[in-house]
């Protein structure tokens, strides 16, 4: 081109720097944006007329004005083989090679921030793929696989398995390209073709006929655009920089200054793995869910529902309801139940109000350290909302809280078979007594529905009653209609009796409703 300049004067050169591009003259070809074409010896045109490529180069795209439209062409985005397109917008480079006179191949090297988002995809879809390319970067999986395989193997390996960094591409004139006097063309779907050629400084110059518009905005609702009205013509340019130290984005690379996550599939093994612990720690610690639940109902006052009652993670959670002036109070019982450290009162306590019940609030806390919760508890447990100061036991067999032990014969036939004793079957009362009949009368008036007294047993001074439940709440409504009734009721035990219902066994002191 220097020759060039100097054949037709340097009016020629001021001509192509005001207008971009010139035509061809003989012995002459033109320039893009006023930067100077390589030579005939740069340039290595082959048979077909095609320039040498060969070698790399940033890929920005073209600016607004005057720029190349990719649309339509190979270079609007390319798409990995089963995979999504990749818009021009996430390629950062190009790197070209001359397979034959007429034949390129292209590799459009994937942004960083894109293979870094498709990486994340492999790790949470495809788990075992990740798992497995993870460790291959870490010793000593990669030092075995290296040693079995070879570094060969174990780069493509690695490359096979994480996320896809290039796209390849064949450009080959006469069928997906054309080649005419150093420059290649690219074709366009409804367009010229975009034609590309080498500058002096070896990077890639290109043009293209465009033509400009003019939008005018016309409302049509949501999701309508602009009307574009064509105005003219013009040519487009763009320039891809030389830059052969740009290497496509590789894993080893990476790790040396990036540290990849871990792959999920082991984080949820070692999580499975904590939750077991957790649990065999917390069925250690606590009484099951359902013998707390019994505990608690014992110290609910009446409308209050304990709805809820969860261990895990440590800590027992429980979720209550009652009406707004009474909401605090099995709170209250709770820790009264414990002593004065923290950690054995309600924490972490929520009120919650819903707009379906104003006049009703729900109450979230957790326990840890309380002996209403403990298994290990030195001191029994809960009754009627204070600390009974007897020893607590666990029948491994039935599965039931024992909060107190008082003397009682055996329970008996009638109470297995579920059917109400009569007088002969019963015990026999002590003096000034009642007999067992009339005992399951008057108590049986007291006892909501769902709640069914089937034996009575006497052991001392105190009466023992032995039913069944279709729930723990009417049991809780049991005792504290016993409690009115003056006869100091002790839950002895409740557990379920293998089906839908339970068994319960309550004790009582002498009152109207023991006595002869």
């Amino acid at each position: 081109m220097r020759e060039t300049v100097r054949r037709y004067g340097k009016r020629v050169q001021w001509s192509l720097a005001a207008m971009g591009l010139t035509l061809a003259v003989t012995g002459c070809v033109p320039s893009v944006s006023g930067i100077d074409r390589a030579g005939e010896t740069q340039l290595a045109v082959d048979i077909h007329g095609c320039p040498d490529f060969s070698g790399t180069y940033d890929f920005p795209l073209p600016g607004d004005e005057k720029g190349v439209s990719y649309q339509g062409s190979m270079l609007e985005s390319v798409a990995p083989e089963g995979g999504n397109r990749t818009p021009a917008s996430e390629i950062r480079a190009v790197s070209i090679r001359r397979l034959a006179p007429g034949t390129f191949e292209f590799r459009f090297m994937i942004d960083d921030a894109r293979v870094m988002r498709d990486l994340s995809t492999i790790r949470e879809y495809q788990k075992p793929r990740y798992r497995e390319w993870y460790h291959l970067l870490r010793d000593p999986q990669r030092a075995a696989y290296i040693a079995r395989n070879g570094a060969g193997a174990h780069a493509r390996q690695v490359l096979a398995l994480g996320p896809a960094t290039e796209i390849v591409r064949e450009v080959r004139a006469g069928t997906t390209a054309a080649c005419r006097k150093g420059w290649l063309e690219l074709p366009r779907q409804f367009a010229d073709p975009i034609r590309l050629t080498l500058g002096e400084d070896l990077s890639i110059l290109g043009e293209s006929d465009e033509m400009s518009t003019f939008d005018i905005p016309i409302w049509c609702g949501d999701g309508c655009k602009d009307l574009r009205i064509p105005t003219g013509t013009y040519t487009g340019t763009l320039r891809w920089p030389r830059n052969d130290a740009t290497r496509p984005w590789r894993a080893e690379d990476i790790a040396t200054r990036f540290v990849f996550e871990r792959p999920i599939d082991e984080i949820e093994a070692e999580v499975r793995a904590l939750e077991k612990t957790q649990r065999r720690s917390d069925a250690r610690r606590y009484l099951s869910a359902g013998d707390i639940r019994a505990r608690l109902e014992q110290l609910a006052p009446a409308g209050t529902v304990v709805e809820t009652v969860e261990v895990r993670g440590g800590k027992v959670h429980v979720r209550y309801s009652a009406p707004t002036a009474d909401m605090d109070m099995l709170l209250n019982r709770v820790a009264t139940a414990g002593s004065e450290s923290v950690t054995q009162r309600p924490q972490q306590v929520q009120r919650i109000v819903t707009s379906s019940r104003p006049d009703q609030r729900s109450v979230e806390f957790e326990l840890t350290d309380s002996p209403i919760v403990r298994r290990d508890a030195p001191r029994s447990t809960v009754a009627t909302g204070a600390i009974v100061s007897d020893a607590v036991s666990r029948d491994p067999t039935a599965g039931m809280i024992a909060l107190s032990v008082a003397p009682a014969a055996a329970t008996s036939s009638a109470a297995s078979t579920g059917v109400a004793p009569d007088t002969a079957g019963a015990s026999v009362p002590p003096t000034g007594y009642a007999d067992p009949l009339t005992i399951l009368r008057r108590v049986g008036t007291l006892f909501p529905a769902g709640c069914r007294v089937v034996d009575v047993h006497y052991g001392g001074e105190r009466v023992t009653l032995t039913g069944h439940a279709d729930h723990h709440r009417c049991v809780s409504d049991a005792l504290r209609a016993l409690d009115a009734a003056q006869s100091r009721p002790e839950l002895l035990s409740i557990a379920s009796d293998g089906s839908d219902r339970y068994r319960f066994r309550i004790m009582i002191s002498p009152s109207a409703l023991t006595r002869r």
